[in-house]
């Protein structure tokens, strides 16, 4: 058995910037912690909004510290909702997402990385 508290495993993550462009992919603000079944779990600090992303298989998402809106488009259009620090988030899979934090947001994922595709905003 392993025992993995949220708070210790994220004190040495960095904040990725993703608003800001560098030649560099900072790796610094995630860390995998270990393999579920066929997913991965990890944590990933931030700011700023991501790119649009779809992964063929449910996404969780657990905010650890911070807040960050959550966008889904769908058929029916695009819906958002602001998460904070204990929520989760279920994004269904081959569902168009993504996220907006102003502030630092640390979440823990799980989620299988095989098939996803990432689009930029251009909204």
């Amino acid at each position: 058995m392993k025992i993995f508290n949220l708070q210790t495993q994220a004190t040495d993550l960095s904040v990725i910037d993703i608003n800001k462009r560098t030649e560099a992919v900072s790796t610094t603000g995630l860390k995998m912690l270990f393999p579920f079944g066929l997913h991965d779990v990890g944590l990933l600090r931030f700011k700023g909004s991501t790119p649009w992303e779809e992964h063929p298989n449910d996404e969780f998402l657990l905010v650890v510290e911070g807040k960050t809106t959550l966008t889904l488009r769908t058929s029916e259009g695009e819906t958002s909702g602001t998460a904070s620090k204990g929520d989760v988030l279920v994004v269904p899979g081959k569902t168009w997402h993504r996220q907006d934090a102003p502030e630092a947001v640390t979440l823990m994922f799980i989620t299988n990385h095989n098939g996803n595709r990432h689009k930029i905003v251009t909204e």
